[in-house]
């Protein structure tokens, strides 16, 4: 355990020293990078002031932003699904192609959870010796603290939330691994009580829910990145409303999803379109439309290339010092990963108009993908095929914007609405999933509630589902969002999930995803890795794969 130790420090230095860079615009200082890696080296040496708090907190967002944890949000969030596919010559083919058609095994790399505990542990660490700081800094106010603190426990909700809707039942440690006497054997707790403590941790640092001027900020003041790219209110919020979602409690995701529209503090960015009418062979008259090309290049410009715009809420900060793998993963040459255009092409999610193909979804061709390419993340023009070079891989991750938001909202008023048999609460979700639509300029072709008055509470589930695709594609959402849909009610949603399996497997894995995905409610989450089960013997397999 010794060795577990230092590596944990060795670790959590790493991750102060690079987060100087990211969010101080520092550089990088040796005392960060060349502490000896003895016992007590956390206390005696480093928690000495405020500002070594603040470095610590800030290595909590960097070790999100380590290359391995960005890997797994792609793989997890994405790879099992279906707007993607593995390159047939990328050198990760066989594993990707394996993870995708479902035959997935304790072996895999891309099953550990290693890099998310590392992250985990960082904020346990700063919850366990902030404290300890203040008694040493008089200018660390009661303030301060209660916000490092709030941080530490958002970045730490984050993640096991990610470790919940990936793995189901993990380990839930809120102890700081510093001490040789630590008992590192730790067995899995139930998903559904960690969300339920996840739940009660971010109320507790929400200022606007424990009563008091402590907690999360509601800014950083004028700082864009520090408001973009750390917890505040409102993005401890999202968090908050896409748990409750998970949770399938949806008074309290509208009720969070109605906090962060009605604050004011985000618009989506604004594309225009101009009406025109047309007449079918039949001499009807239609209302058409065409987006407004500027701004549909503003859009991508300032959501994808640039980063944090008026609809961002929460996304991590890359710059030219600290990059992500996008490139690696998804540039034109040899990138790993390619849009699955079957699904997202003119047969797919982005059908024209059959009016006048002028009449397009902008979210398509241009902005999600190119040429077949994922495009939003390494492309820089929507309209000319220029793309980042190696070196130039920094476009921010997006955790959440207000298009989520909106959505999420939708979602929960449609599963109330459907409850309840409301059409008042059916014709409000209608309402928000229009909004998304017209921004986007999303066509007749795709519109699959045309006839208003015939309003079924299933299609439109299903409707949110499918638009959601389209507004996030590649965005770390798509299994997720599926999952959340199947999983519903005791999986009355499995038909969701039957259906991905014919997207996302190749033909002659089809038939065996989708036995595997209904024979086991367990087979819908990863396995432990084997080197997990090997170091800690209280975890057990899951049943899935423990056969």
């Amino acid at each position: 355990m010794k060795n577990m130790k230092l590596y944990t420090i060795m670790k959590f230095k790493l991750f102060i020293g690079i987060s100087i860079i990211l969010f101080s615009g520092l550089s990088a200082c040796s005392d960060y990078l060349n502490l000896e890696p003895q016992d007590g080296v956390i206390t005696e040496e480093f928690w000495q002031n405020k500002e070594e708090v603040k470095d610590a907190v800030m290595g909590c967002y960097a070790g999100m932003m380590s290359y391995s944890n960005m890997e797994r949000f792609i793989w997890w969030g994405e790879l099992r699904a279906d707007l993607i596919k593995p390159r047939t010559t990328g050198s990760l083919f066989t594993q990707m192609d394996n993870f995708q058609n479902g035959d997935i095994t304790s072996t895999m790399s891309y099953c550990s959870w290693a890099d998310a505990y590392k992250v985990i542990n960082n904020c346990n660490t700063v919850l366990n010796y902030a404290k300890e700081t203040k008694n040493l800094d008089a200018s660390f106010t009661d303030e301060l603290l209660h916000q490092y603190e709030a941080e530490a426990i958002c970045v730490r909700s984050l993640m096991y939330f990610y470790l919940v809707r990936t793995f189901k039942d993990v380990p839930y440690i809120t102890k700081a691994s510093v001490s040789d006497n630590q008992d590192y054997r730790v067995p899995k707790t139930n998903g559904e009580i960690i969300i339920d403590s996840l739940i009660s941790d971010l109320k507790s640092v929400d200022r606007t829910e424990n009563g008091s001027n402590f907690g999360i900020p509601f800014n950083y003041g004028t700082d864009v990145k520090s408001n973009k790219g750390r917890f505040t209110v409102w993005s401890l919020k999202a968090l908050l409303a896409d748990i409750y979602l998970w949770k399938e409690d949806y008074e309290n995701c509208e009720k969070e999803c109605n906090q962060i529209i009605n604050s004011g503090q985000f618009t989506l960015v604004p594309v225009h379109s101009t009406a025109a009418e047309v007449e079918d062979l039949y001499k009807n008259i239609h209302i058409i439309y065409f987006p407004n090309e500027g701004d549909a290049d503003n859009l991508f410009t300032n959501m994808y290339v640039n980063g944090n715009s008026v609809e961002s809420i929460f996304e991590l900060q890359f710059g030219t010092d600290y990059q992500n793998p996008f490139y690696a993963y998804f540039n034109p040459i040899n990138g790993y990963l390619t849009a699955n255009t079957e699904v997202l092409s003119a047969s797919g999610l982005f059908t024209p108009s059959s009016l006048d193909r002028g009449w397009y979804d902008i979210r398509g061709e241009g902005i999600d993908y190119k040429q077949g390419y994922v495009w939003k993340w390494i492309g820089l023009s929507r309209n000319s095929y220029t793309y980042r070079a190696l070196g130039q891989s920094f476009s921010n991750w997006i955790f959440y914007r207000l298009a989520d938001v909106i959505l999420m909202k939708a979602e929960a008023l449609c599963e109330i609405g459907k409850a309840n048999s409301d059409t008042t609460q059916l014709r409000a979700s209608l309402d928000l999933v229009k909004q998304i639509r017209l921004r986007a300029c999303a066509p007749e072709s795709t519109n699959m509630i045309p006839d208003e008055t015939m309003l079924n509470a299933d299609v439109l589930e299903k409707f949110i589902l499918t638009e959601r695709a389209r507004e996030f594609a590649h965005e770390g959402k798509r299994w997720f969002d599926v999952l959340r849909n199947a999983k519903r009610n005791n999986y009355a949603g499995i038909s969701y999930l039957i259906e991905l399996a014919a997207y996302s497997a190749i033909p002659e894995k089809v038939s065996s995803l989708e036995s595997k995905w209904r024979g086991s409610y367990y087979s819908h989450y990863l396995p432990i890795y084997e080197n997990e089960l090997k170091v800690n013997k209280a975890l057990v397999q899951n049943p899935f794969y423990a056969k």
